[in-house]
């Protein structure tokens, strides 16, 4: 598998884990409405995290 389908694939997971760590508490998963909890917060680091290495992957140059 190449390095850019690999980024390409760690873009998608990252925004999924951001997007259900914010939305939590709106499906069901979070404690309320009302407030942002500490592993929301965890889990939307660690998906920009995962999503910005992708987009590095995904962009970078291959070595001739």
């Amino acid at each position: 598998m190449s390095t850019k389908t690999i980024g390409i694939a760690l873009v998608a997971i990252g925004v999924l884990v951001l997007a259900i760590s914010l939305l939590a508490d709106y499906i069901g998963l979070g404690s309320g409405p009302a407030e942002i909890g500490w592993k929301q917060l965890i889990g939307a680091s660690v998906g920009l995290v995962v999503a910005v290495v992708g987009v590095v992957l995904a962009l970078r140059k291959k070595k001739s």
